[in-house]
């Protein structure tokens, strides 16, 4: 079995909790996953949570959930069928024929109720009900969770193992934004359980490089949208080769106009460049086009901030640039903000003779339509 590289966080059997601690605090790692999930996430919405992961999702996650109640509940409308002796609703003729004949009672109906039992507050009693189930979570945690259960008592909740009913992002449930994404974490990587003998077992789990490969698309794309009128691509989808059999993603792509200006890889690594990300920003900036990509890496205080390598006979310099995961949320947002300032100020196309740049016709040719989407998560 191969192991489970770049694997943070904490399962606890009983009494005994395994922690395998990041490079950043977890903090920072729960920032880093809520931000790359919604990138409305505020940096205040960890400060002041501990070094100990399961404590510290539970307290982000009462501070969300207590600015999304507010002002109370969301409520909207929610469809059954039912079968009842007084007409509400629209009565489903064809099942009324089916199930009772030339009988009029019951009725078939389908209602739509207008009620605070909906997908989105499920969703967050589901996430509160999980964290309450867990020792390993303060006092005053469990006091804050406790009476937000209380506030969604007029909710389903929902039974164990049952896929999480759908939702939609609207300016309707807007403020729900956050504290929804981040239940969603909760509960796909926080499912409390037991042993064969009874002993209760709670696990929360990070793959690091996807966290830190989300995170930074997403500040990415958000800072991008401040300064240029183009459009940012997350797994920018194009192929290395003109007969289109090898498909190739950067992990970040910036256009203007339809042709690539910026290209970006995340890595979360720390020491020298690795040459095999140095080969991969090569394909990548020769088939878009570009004189320069940048690989961003974790920072590491035996290595500097910023190196360049210009590639032999190429016309293309590789910058590796670091991100100190360990600074506080807003420190890191405003480092990744000062690299596309940098890069925007910085773009040059590709110019080599006998390369036609692949960017001077149509975007088609760089790959298949792009679906561009900038809520993109952690698979």
């Amino acid at each position: 079995m191969r192991p489970q590289l770049n694997r943070v966080g904490s399962v606890a059997v009983g009494e005994h909790e395994l922690v395998v601690q990041p490079k950043a605090p977890f903090a920072s790692v729960l920032f880093m996953l809520g931000y790359a999930a919604d990138p409305g996430f505020r940096p205040d919405e960890v400060s002041g949570a501990g070094d100990s992961l399961v404590p510290a999702v539970a307290e982000t996650y009462a501070r969300l959930l207590e600015r999304a109640l507010g002002r109370g509940l969301l409520q909207g409308y929610r469809r059954s069928d039912e079968s009842a002796v007084t007409v509400r609703g629209r009565i489903r003729f064809s099942d009324q024929m089916s199930r009772h004949g030339g009988q009029l009672l019951p009725v078939e109906l389908t209602v739509d109720d207008y009620t605070v039992d909906i997908a989105e507050n499920q969703i967050l009693r589901a996430a509160v009900r999980v964290l309450l189930a867990l020792s390993r979570i303060s006092a005053a945690a469990r006091r804050r969770l406790a009476h937000l259960d209380g506030q969604l008592a007029a909710v389903s909740s929902l039974p164990a193992g049952r896929e999480l009913p759908r939702w939609r992002p609207s300016r309707l449930n807007e403020r729900y934004h956050s504290s929804l994404r981040f239940a969603e974490l909760v509960l796909a990587r926080l499912a409390p359980t037991q042993t064969d003998g009874g002993v209760p077992v709670a696990s929360f789990v990070v793959n690091m490089a996807e966290a830190f490969e989300g995170f930074v698309t997403a500040a990415l794309t958000a800072a991008f949208a401040e300064i240029s009128p183009g459009v940012s691509v997350g797994q920018f989808p194009t192929h290395l080769d003109e007969e289109r059999h090898q498909p190739i993603r950067p992990d970040f792509v910036h256009t203007v106009g339809g042709a690539p200006t910026v290209v970006m890889d995340a890595k979360y690594k720390t020491g020298s460049p690795r040459v095999e990300d140095s080969y991969q920003m090569l394909a990548y900036c020769t088939v878009l086009g570009l004189a320069e990509g940048t690989l961003v890496y974790v920072a590491d205080r035996t290595r500097d901030h910023e190196k360049m390598a210009t590639i032999r006979r190429s016309g293309i310099t590789i910058r590796t640039w670091r991100l100190d995961v360990g600074a506080a949320p807003a420190r890191m947002l405003a480092q990744l903000h000062g690299l596309v300032a940098d890069r925007v100020a910085a773009v040059r196309p590709l110019q080599r003779s006998g390369l036609a740049s692949p960017v001077s016709g149509p975007l088609d040719t760089l790959g298949p339509t792009i679906d561009v989407d900038t809520t993109r998560g952690l698979k």
